[in-house]
Order: C-alpha cells, then structure tokens, then sequence
C-alpha cells in the first residue's frame, strides 16, 4: 500500500511536468494535495480511512521512511476531506438544501 502511494505520487509529478511541458511541476506536498484529494475521491475508496491506519502502522515500525509519512499525511488529509466534506456536499444535494 504504500508503494502504491509513492507510486501515484511520482505518476502525478510526472504527468503535470508533462502536461505542461515541462514548465511547471509540483514542489511541495501542499502542491500535491490538491491532486491527492482529488484522486482519492476518484478512487471510491470504500475504506480510505482503514487503509491509512494500516499505512500508519507500517511506517511507525520503519522509522527510516521520511517522505513516505508526508505522503500518509496528503492521504490523510484527502480521505478526511472527501469522508467529511464531501459527504456533506452530497446528502445536501440530495436533500434538495443549498447553501
């Protein structure tokens, strides 16, 4: 799993450097987390929050895994996003209410 997270983290570099030919390209986790939070939404994920407790204890054991744990905390932060507010959005929306 947290392959996995490092991979998409490289494949959403890569492919905004591509998009923009190379003119623009990801520096930050904060550049990141709009595409994290994004992406997370995308992926239905009908346990993001289990998946990142799992995620959590894994890298507790290997402290040596820096930029993997700010990767667990752009995917923290997405599945809290779309879990809370997102969720929100949509019972609103099917209610019939609008703010």
């Amino acid at each position: 799993m947290v392959t996995c997270l490092s991979l998409s983290y490289s494949c959403l570099k890569s492919e905004v450097v591509d998009h923009h030919k190379g003119k623009f390209e990801l520096e930050s986790m904060d550049d990141v987390l709009p595409l994290s939070i994004y992406c997370t939404a995308m992926a239905e994920l009908s346990h993001g929050a289990s998946l990142r407790n799992m995620m959590e204890d894994y890298l507790r054991l290997n402290s040596n895994l820096e930029f993997e744990k700010k990767l667990l905390c752009n995917f923290d932060c997405a599945v809290r996003y779309v879990t809370r507010e997102w969720a929100d959005e949509y019972k609103l929306a099917q209610s019939g209410k609008r703010e």
